[in-house]
């Protein structure tokens, strides 16, 4: 120990006489090690870590899926059946997707999002209440007592923490509630923006037909029952649904997911590939390293020499160096834990993609434990080598006064020139994977939404449930509110609609289809989606009528059966003709065929599930057939659509203060959000291949200078006897470049086998995309050139003289 203790006390001194050489190597092995510990934090949280419920790997995720395999919500139907047929689980769950809520009471009226869950899912989870208690079993039934649990967040922000709000009334949606219970802050399930939960039966659609799929289902397994055993139980339970119900089950299948699989499988890939990417940027800057301690070696010969001479062995030698590497990695590591904390902030406040948070994502023992490791194990790698070039130096060369160890030098070019091709193959590898990203965003932005984004406001209203009972009452509100925005100035026209374009899938809504005059076997009926929107709708958002004209109020008032459907619907059921005039029938809640409904114009396809999913063949019909209690307005702008949002908001207010307006984005920052993620990652990768390209051009100059340093004297021995200037330029770049141009052709042949394990990220674009691989390639071969240049033009400005007398 104390041995040790004389060695790191040795390496300290030794590092602090070379300042300039230390301070680069740290901040080198700064950038390097924080930006691995700043990723590997993110990783660790959301990846590796088990989700914060007792026992989380015996809970699983239950969903249907059928023709497409998509995955698809449940039906309270084959939800009770499911529970009650199912012999792996210790129990069964259920909770509705997130749902508009209004407070209303003390203060402005305020939109909460949360969900109907059911009486157990606390209780299955293993998550009790922070304060109070969960739902009872007689509270989770229709007609059963108004109760509600709260987030923590909620509790304080509604009632400023107040420890006597169990047991106070909430008005939720003109509901009187009683508040039961406050959840742990850290408490979420499945969606992170919900603040309260009701019991699941007491939802609307709680008596819905078999067909109407609202539910996310969770089990937990029972103990030594196996994912692919309850996997094959619910394998038959699905055959005999299908069997029982072959309207509504034909063809359906259910499907288990591990909940930690489920929660993190949207971001697993992205995590894991910017992981390998500041690995990779690690591995350059232990490369430099390992070529800055090469040459400093050289300087040590002597001093090696003489301790060999005075009886150090060669062991004894190579732990007192491999000291030095760690300690100096060490002190990098330290600094790294610095960057990675900042780098984790930055991560969390830029953060677009909702990156889970189930378990807090912060540095703990686990990551500085990583960090010391990586910090040793660096130290370790770049110390190896340099370590034992200078141990191979020959006694008696280097006792000599200018004796330089030729072989000790042929290896450490031998080295360094591996080091630099190295560098250059796996700088190519990011930067064709940052390429990829970059053109696959390219092309997803370059694709057409279905509308015009630009100059379009978008603001949500929530009309309480008590106060706006009556479908009538919702219909004249919205008439009023579309009325009095018309008549603002800068206002074009206005509209409204139950579900944006480029929301969640989860928040999709189909339905079934039958087409008069085919006949097809009620199971077999295509699904298709739906929304209800005003004829104002259409004209504001600019999506064009191709055919036939909008279903207008005056039809609805007619009770005429009038319906609008989209290009991506006419195209599919009647290719090279005009629905118009044909007629089509759906499935209510109910479970009832509605009447005949007339096709009466064909409008273009939008892309509602994402600019990267194709549109779906769908259905609109007017608002007014079933005003939504939470529509979503648009409002197209001749300027600035943020100068309106004041104005609209006090339009709603002089209509009737307790109706709150939420969600008021411009529709430019919706498609943003919607490309948030893929923007986010291409980002993050992008300068993680800046960061590997410059570490790689530092590499090469450094080595192609450290060359000309030491074959100064030849230079002057070739100008002397007639070399000029432009040969000595052409044969150190030729030294360089083919250094270069090998790391360019591995980094080529790598990139090719590694960016297949991107292509779920890709959108439009090949892993093995030419173009990219192309420019790629010129791009690092010109910046490789540059870095070659600037030591061979000091070359050609030898003094021969000079160079001569050169030791």
């Amino acid at each position: 120990m104390e041995s040790m203790l004389k060695d790191i006390s040795y390496g300290l001194r030794s590092l602090l006489q070379h300042k300039t050489f230390t301070a680069i190597a740290i901040v080198t092995l700064a950038l390097g090690i924080g930006a691995n510990t700043a990723i590997f934090t993110v990783v660790n949280a959301v990846v590796l870590r088990a989700l914060p419920y007792q026992d989380s790997e015996r809970l699983a995720m239950l969903w249907t899926t059928k023709d497409t395999n998509q995955e698809q919500s449940f039906s309270f139907a084959d939800y009770n059946d499911v529970k009650s047929q199912a012999k792996s689980f210790s129990a069964l769950g259920a909770a509705s997707p997130l749902w508009n809520f209004t407070l209303t009471g003390d203060g402005e009226p305020e939109p909460i999002q949360g969900m109907y869950v059911s009486a157990n899912l606390f209780e299955l989870l293993r998550v009790a209440p922070e304060r109070g208690r969960g739902f009872l079993v007689d509270e989770d039934r229709a007609g059963g007592p108004p109760v509600v649990i709260v987030s923590r967040a909620l509790w304080e922000r509604r009632f400023g923490a107040d420890p006597n709000a169990l047991g106070k009334q909430m008005s939720i949606s003109g509901t009187s509630a009683t508040i039961i219970g406050i959840m742990p802050a850290q408490f979420q399930f499945l969606d992170p923006a919900a603040e309260l939960w009701v019991p699941l039966m007491q939802n609307q659609f709680a008596s819905s037909a078999r067909q109407v799929r609202l539910l996310s289902v969770v089990g937990r397994l029972n103990d030594g029952v196996q994912t692919g055993e309850a996997s094959a139980e619910l394998t038959g339970i699905a055959r005999r649904l299908e069997s029982e119900y072959p309207d509504a089950n034909s063809g359906v299948k259910l499907r288990l997911v591990p909940l930690h699989t489920q929660v993190t499988g949207k971001f697993r890939p992205a995590l894991l590939l910017l992981f390998g990417a500041v690995g990779l940027v690690l591995l350059i800057a232990c490369a430099n390293i390992i070529n800055l301690m090469l040459v400093r070696s050289a300087g040590r010969q002597r001093e090696i020499a003489v301790r060999a001479a005075l009886g150090a062995g060669r062991l004894r030698l190579l732990r007192q160096l491999l000291t030095e590497s760690i300690t100096l990695s060490v002190l990098g590591g330290a600094a790294g834990i610095l960057l990675g904390s900042w780098g984790v902030n930055a991560l969390l406040a830029l953060n677009p993609i909702a990156i889970p948070s189930y378990n807090k994502i912060g540095m703990d023992v686990t990551v500085l434990v990583f960090t010391l490791v990586i910090s040793v194990v660096t130290g370790i790698v770049f110390g190896l080598a340099p370590a034992w070039q200078t141990l191979r130096v020959d006694l008696n060369s280097a006792l000599k006064e200018g004796g330089r160890g030729a072989v000790a030098e042929a290896g450490q070019r031998r080295l360094s020139s591996l080091l630099v091709i190295a560098e250059m193959a796996m700088a190519m590898v990011l930067l064709i994977g940052a390429g990829l990203l970059m053109r696959s965003f390219e092309r997803l932005l370059d694709v057409q939404p279905g509308f015009t984004t630009e100059n379009l406001l978008t603001m949500q209203i929530g009309l309480p449930n008590a106060s706006y009972q009556q479908p009538q009452k919702r219909a004249v509100f919205m008439q009023q509110l579309e009325a009095s925005l018309r008549g603002t100035p800068e206002v074009t026209s206005v509209g409204y609609v139950t579900r944006l374009p480029l929301m969640s899938a989860l928040n999709n809504i189909t339905t079934f289809l039958a087409i008069e005059g085919r006949q097809v076997p009620a199971g077999e009926r295509p699904e298709i989606d739906f929304r209800r929107a005003s004829t104002g709708y259409f004209q504001t958002m600019s999506i064009p009528l191709l055919s036939g004209r909008l279903v207008t109020e005056q039809d609805v008032t007619n009770n005429s059966s009038f319906v609008v459907i989209n290009d991506a619907m006419a195209k599919r059921f009647w290719p090279g003709e005009d629905p118009v005039g044909k007629r089509i029938s759906t499935i209510v809640s109910s479970g009832q065929q509605v009447p005949w409904q007339t096709i009466v114009g064909v409008v273009g396809s939008v892309r509602h599930l994402g600019l990267d999913v194709e549109p779906r063949p769908e259905i609109y019909y007017h608002t007014n057939t079933q005003p939504p209690f939470g529509p979503v307005v648009v409002i197209r702008t001749t300027s600035d659509p943020k100068r309106l949002i004041s104005i609209a908001r006090g339009k709603v207010r002089e209509l009737d203060r307790d109706v709150p307006v939420s969600n008021v984005n411009t529709m430019e920052q919706l498609v943003a959000q919607s490309v948030a993620q893929r923007r986010f990652g291409m980002f993050l990768l992008g300068i993680f291949a800046l960061l590997a390209l410059l570490l790689a051009a530092i590499g090469i100059y450094g080595v192609v200078s450290y060359s000309v340093t030491q074959r100064t004297q030849e230079i002057g021995v070739r100008m002397a006897l007639g070399a000029s200037a432009t040969n000595v330029l052409k044969m150190v770049l030729r030294n360089g470049m083919s250094l270069a141009l090998i790391g360019v052709g591995l980094g080529l042949a790598g990139a090719f086998a590694l960016t297949r394990l991107m292509s779920r990220l890709l959108f439009e674009v090949t892993p093995t995309d030419v173009t990219t691989f192309a420019l790629v390639a010129v791009a690092l071969t010109v910046v490789a050139l540059l870095a070659c240049y600037l030591p061979a033009r000091r070359a050609m400005k030898v003094d021969p003289l000079e160079a001569l007398r050169y030791e």
